[in-house]
């Protein structure tokens, strides 16, 4: 080898001398400009963990896991769990600045819908709510932290506050406390699920692994949940599971690492239980939005999503969705229904937008898919429709032919609802997830998807957009002001509408589900007091339907929410992805209280809004679009117990009848009937079903096989006290005078007969007396005042039919409005002197209106009214009237078809119940929040 002159080396970098002192003179500016690494103390490491989060960290509440060696903790590092406060947002309060939030409920569920608790009331030390992280600190031989990253929020609880952090190996647990008890305790095993799997679902499940945790190994997750949620809880780890002390008495429980049950020895106060949260592997598509998102930034979230959705839509063409595979009875007959009644069902035909319409386009056939769908104990009987399920199929659009929309009418009638939350989504501000299971009931019918996807932009962080969900009485998210919402309440009924803004929601929901925020979380944490809806739904848009399509036939002797529909232009607002053209869904409710479910495999917003307002929608809200699985499934048991399930349209994306008797990952809407056998339950809430509640001898409003009055009878003081219900929504109730009311000469003459056009449906007539001479007390009919009150007493007022018992005096007596000041005998649930006053021997009537609008009736022969008032007071009363004006007149309740007979008009003053056909049970939201 030929050597190389000693000058020629030296000529070569004295060439490249300039470059490497400009290399060296970089390095060691850049490092005198970076921070030292912090001191290996519990504080500094403290303020490390708390700088990445843009928050804080106290010393007391991080550990590390596991050392991986030197080259491991140097090269990668080595994790750490901590529990950290984050900076609040830009524009909000710090911790200190913000007053303490509204009170808890009795079940500590937490305070007013729409608002959140005050860091303070969550945290007495003033920290704010902490979450539980992870992290990789690189460090040195000797244990000194050099740098941190994959940071990975691992509750994401924004209104819950994550304590007594405790880890044993690769297993690690908090409780979350908010509203001063704790809400849950969250049991995560870092070391992810065992099991053999495909390949390609290893790949995904680990990379959905490292977006949730930072490591591709993922975590096993066990919550517990409380009924009574305990004070304080205290916990510690061992090798056979979690042990707790609940409560200020430590009342001792311990989670089974073998069988995941909580055992408590016998005594469970609290009504603790533990769930297990699947871990599935998510589909790509799933995982590219968020996998973007973490890399790229929440645009490039959406961008890959709306990239993804074209692709699909591309591979698979533009072209008409098939028809949906019904099993029908044939076209839909009308519900038979007497003479001068309106037939409910099925729904009036949808109007075609495009001529000529395909054959059968808009005309409802009664849906029996292969499952056994009648309900049970109709076959055969004329009286009944065989089944509560009717679908059609529309072109909603007439500048594309190609798009469809499969339309489910769902007979309200017959049919309850309830919401369920999923595993994973929706992702909860406080406290655990939702189970994501179906219950085991024997009367459920089906279910229907909710788009609310656990991954991807449809799902926001919880906290940052969540919308509304409670479950049971306790909120996984609370619900936001103004927000579109599905509400059920505890007998299975519907409403929608917009959130109301800082009212209370008498009627409580059982389950709603919202829209698009109209709050900013600012707005969370300072609402109003209202409580918690014991369960609901917030869905991405709020519908309101602008006007017909055609003029709505007229329903005299149909009751329901009002007709009334928004002002023109009041539609769906834009959404993001409102223009793509993939599979949607959305839920409403039409005029007559049915409820309508729409689905397409390829259409976009404006579609979707159009067929619900063919469809007579008044109210509504989208259930979301691809890629969330969408569809109506319907359920039946085997045998041998379990569930079988059959989707309405085979194309639809709901997990498929495999899977029916797995947990869900997204939350859901299902369905059941409302009785196992015979007829549906009243349509009215029974109190105090050991009085025996029948239906009584009277002729009763259609339909047949759901009568609205009941009779009952119970003995008080040794008096037999007769009871009648009336039904809500099954009555016009109109007070007219008798003809012995003698008023001034001045005074208007009052109306003593019901319109002519109700007289034909009159059902029950009650007697409310005459009043006296002299001092008579106040009456008025149809807001014409004939006697003068005097704001003594009770007052019996009648407003849009609907009875009303309140205080006199205060109450302004306005058009069409119906009163009669009566004795008051009860308030506020407590007998009243008046009640006990000694008179004669007589025929006597009380009467008190249920915060459900049941009108209860007790009439009993007695020498005072405390009879009467005691037996409506123990079915729930909270004011009770004595039906008595003045001059002590014999009571009564005359009922159609019964003896004696209905008068057309009586000489005592009367409240006449003028019957309706049972409407669909849907209701508009604010018909919960009405006094």
């Amino acid at each position: 080898m030929t050597e190389r002159p000693l000058s020629t080396w030296i000529d070569h970098l004295r060439g490249r001398l300039p470059v490497a002192l400009g290399v060296a003179l970089l390095g060691a500016v850049a490092r005198v400009s970076t921070p030292a690494p912090p001191a290996r103390t519990a504080d500094a490491i403290a303020g490390m963990l708390g700088d990445a989060i843009g928050g804080a960290v106290s010393p007391d509440d991080f550990v590390w896991e596991e050392r991986g060696g030197f080259l491991s903790d140097a090269l990668l590092g080595r994790r750490v769990l901590f529990l950290g406060v984050p900076r609040p947002p830009d524009g909000e309060p710090a911790p200190d600045e913000r007053g303490a939030g509204p009170a808890p409920d009795e079940r500590g569920a937490g305070p007013a819908a729409g608002a959140g608790p005050a860091p303070a009331e969550r945290a007495p030390d003033g920290r704010g709510a902490a979450d539980l992280y992870r992290a990789r600190v690189r460090l040195t031989r000797s244990g000194r932290p050099v740098s941190l990253g994959g940071v990975r929020n691992l509750t994401d609880t924004p209104l819950g506050d994550d304590r007594n952090l405790v880890a044993r190996g690769s297993r690690v647990a908090v409780t979350t406390s908010a509203f001063g008890v704790v809400q849950g305790i969250t049991l995560l095993d870092l070391g992810g699920a065992p099991g053999s799997r495909p390949l390609g679902e290893r790949l995904r499940a680990a990379l959905d692994g490292w977006l949730e945790t930072g490591s591709a190994d993922g975590a096993s997750r066990t919550e517990i949940v409380f009924d009574t949620p305990p004070a304080s809880a205290r916990l510690d780890l061992v090798d056979e599971g979690l042990v707790m002390a609940l409560g200020p008495e430590a009342v001792p429980a311990a989670l089974n690492a073998g069988t995941g049950e909580v055992d408590t020895g016998g005594r469970d106060p609290f009504g603790a239980r533990a769930h297990h949260l699947p871990r599935r592997a998510p589909s790509f598509l799933e995982l590219a939005g968020p996998s973007a998102g973490r890399l790229l930034g929440p645009g490039a979230a959406a961008a890959v999503e709306r990239l993804a959705l074209a692709a699909g839509r591309a591979a698979a063409g533009v072209r008409p969705a098939p028809a949906a595979a019904y099993l029908t009875h044939g076209a839909a007959a009308p519900e038979p229904a007497p003479e001068g009644w309106p037939s409910l069902w099925p729904p009036p035909q949808v109007e075609p937008a495009i001529q000529p319409p395909l054959p059968g386009e808009g005309d409802w056939v009664l849906v029996a898919p292969s499952l056994p769908r009648v309900l049970p104990g109709v076959e055969g009987d004329p009286q009944r429709p065989s089944s509560p399920f009717a679908a059609t199929t529309l072109r909603p659009d007439p500048q594309r032919e190609h798009v469809r929309v499969h339309l489910l009418a769902i007979d309200t009638r017959h049919v309850k609802f309830t919401l369920q939350a999923g595993f994973e989504a929706p992702r909860p501000t406080v406290g655990p997830h939702g189970t994501g299971r179906l219950p085991d009931a024997a009367a459920l019918r089906g279910a229907i998807g909710l788009g609310v996807g656990a991954r991807g932009p449809a799902a926001p962080p919880a906290g940052a957009g969540a919308l509304g969900m409670v479950v049971g009485g306790r909120a996984l998210v609370p619900p936001r002001d103004g927000a579109a919402t599905i509400g059920v309440d505890l007998s299975g009924r519907p409403y929608f509408g917009a959130w109301p803004s800082g009212g209370d929601v008498a009627r409580v929901p059982w389950a709603l589900w919202q829209g698009p925020p109209a709050a900013t979380p600012r707005d969370l944490r300072d609402g109003g007091g209202r409580r918690f809806p014991w369960a609901l739904w917030q869905g991405p848009s709020l519908f309101e339907a602008a006007g017909p399509a055609s003029p709505a036939p007229a329903l005299p002797a149909l009751a329901g929410p009002p007709a009334e529909r928004a002002p023109a232009g009041a539609a769906l607002p834009p959404g993001d992805g409102d223009e793509l053209v993939v599979e949607r869904s959305a839920l409403c409710m039409t005029d007559r209280g049915l409820v309508i479910h729409a689905w397409s495999g390829a259409a976009d917003a404006a579609a979707m809004r159009a067929a619900l307002e063919r469809a007579r929608c008044v109210a509504g809200v989208s259930l979301g679009r691809a890629p969330d699985p969408l569809g109506v499934a319907f359920l039946s048991r085997r045998e041998d117990g379990g569930l079988v399930a059959e989707r309405l349209a085979p194309e639809m994306s709901l997990a498929p009848p495999a899977h029916v008797a797995a947990a869900s990952p997204g939350p859901f809407l299902y369905f059941e009937s409302r009785s196992t056998d015979g007829p549906p339950a009243p349509d009215l809430s029974l109190p105090g079903e050991r009085v025996g509640w029948a239906a009584d001898g009277g002729a009763q409003p259609p339909p047949a096989w759901s009568p609205a009055v009941y009779a009952a009878s119970a003995v008080h003081l040794g008096a037999q006290v007769r009871l009648h219900a009336f039904a809500p929504d099954r009555f016009l109730f109109r007070l007219r005078a008798g003809s012995r009311e003698i008023s001034p000469r001045t005074a208007p003459k009052l109306d003593a007969e019901v319109p002519a056009d109700e007289r034909a449906r009159v059902m029950a007539a009650i007697g409310v007396g005459t009043g006296r001479r002299r001092g008579p007390r106040g009456l008025a009919v149809g807001g014409t005042v004939g006697l003068r009150f005097r704001g003594e007493g009770g007052l019996l007022l009648v407003r849009g039919g609907r009875v009303e018992i309140r205080p006199a005096g205060g109450v302004e007596i306005g058009s069409g409005t119906d009163a009669t000041e009566l004795p008051l005998t009860a308030d506020d649930g407590r007998l009243r002197p008046e009640a006990r006053e000694i008179g004669t021997m007589r025929r006597r009537s009380a009467a008190c209106a249920l915060d459900d609008g049941t009108l209860l009736v007790a009439t009993t022969t007695f020498d005072s009214d405390e009879a009467t008032t005691e037996a409506l007071l123990d079915l729930g009363c909270a004011r009770v009237v004595a039906l008595d004006r003045g001059a002590h007149r014999n009571a009564y309740v005359h009922r159609a078809a019964g003896d004696p007979a209905l008068q057309p008009a009586y000489e005592e003053t009367a409240l006449f119940a003028v019957g309706l056909a049972m409407p669909g049970r849907a209701r508009r939201l604010t018909e919960a929040a009405r006094p």
